[in-house]
């Protein structure tokens, strides 16, 4: 090949800022040293990658083209590390599963428990993260299998939906409707809700109000901590505000508060993400059992 993946990270840090000075700052390397890697570069592909001439560094034609390619060469060492580092050892007995905290309620112990009998050579560890942070620890090669709902895009991962649960109305107990089969979102107009902050997670969010104004109802919003089921539960048992929540969430709050169907039913997406490149056998069993899992313990009953 003739040129080094360590001459492509120098001759990128260049470009990137035009300046050899601070290329060398950015990769705790002398300036010579820059000058060195990028010359030795130019020799191998026979070309000039920077224009000198002028008081400001500049990149030819054939740079800009170089610099491109370059990005791309990295990323694809980079996942091939990656590729390369599934088949570890450590990383071929254990499955590192992250999840959003209404997974880790019933889902997840089921996935667990089940795991330990028909999959005993596979070790399960569980990552519990707050609402809309799973695609990003998976990102960061924190986990192998992520689950939670309207997960991120990630280049490299695939996304499924798994299973579409049931929404409930958490309420207090003492609310004159938690005795009711079902009940409507119009008839709790004059409560707010209780949801997280809109940056968290700005999907599911808007997801949870347009089920309210498809219903003809745009209540007030009581912004939550990371977790409803929290520091703020108390605003639900108290009779000061209600929630939008998936029936998995039910059994896991206090007793002052219980869940309700809605009478229109409406539902929330729980996907499964992994990395597409992922083929180790024992993790494709694992994200089959999750599969089958959430067939039956989220159906609606």
């Amino acid at each position: 090949m003739g040129f080094t993946l360590r001459q492509l990270e120098v001759f990128l840090a260049v470009a990137d800022g035009l300046h050899f000075g601070r290329a060398a700052e950015r990769l705790h390397i002398s300036q010579p040293t820059v000058s060195q890697e990028v010359a030795r570069l130019e020799r191998a592909v026979g070309v000039e990658l920077f224009d000198r001439s002028r008081r400001a560094v500049a990149l030819t034609a054939a740079g800009e083209v170089r610099a491109a390619e370059s990005a791309r060469l990295l990323a694809g060492a980079d996942a091939l590390l990656a590729r390369v580092r599934l088949h570890e050892e450590s990383r071929i007995r254990t499955a590192r599963i992250v999840a959003s905290p209404s997974v880790m309620n019933r889902l997840l112990p089921a996935v667990v428990s089940r795991a330990e009998r028909e999959l005993p050579a596979l070790e399960t560890a569980e990552v519990s993260v707050d609402t809309g942070r799973v695609s990003s620890t998976l990102a960061a090669e924190l986990a192998d299998i992520g689950l939670g709902r309207f997960l991120d895009d990630v280049p490299g991962y695939r996304r499924e939906t798994i299973a579409d649960e049931p929404v409930r109305v958490a309420l207090s107990r003492d609310h004159p409707l938690a005795g009711r089969g079902a009940v409507r979102l119009d008839e709790l107009r004059d409560l707010p809700l209780l949801l997280w902050p809109r940056e968290q997670h700005p999907r599911y969010y808007d997801h949870v109000l347009g089920l309210c104004a498809e219903r003809g109802v745009e209540p007030p919003v009581l912004v939550s901590p990371p977790r409803i089921v929290g520091s703020r539960l108390y605003l639900l048992s108290q009779n000061r505000a209600f929630s939008l929540v998936p029936r998995s969430i039910a059994g896991h709050l206090t007793e002052e508060v219980v869940t309700v169907r809605l009478a229109e039913r409406a539902t929330l997406p729980l996907e499964m993400q992994w990395r597409t490149e992922d083929d180790r056998p024992r993790l494709a069993a694992l994200r089959e059992l999750i599969r089958q899992e959430a067939a039956g313990t989220l159906r609606d009953t």
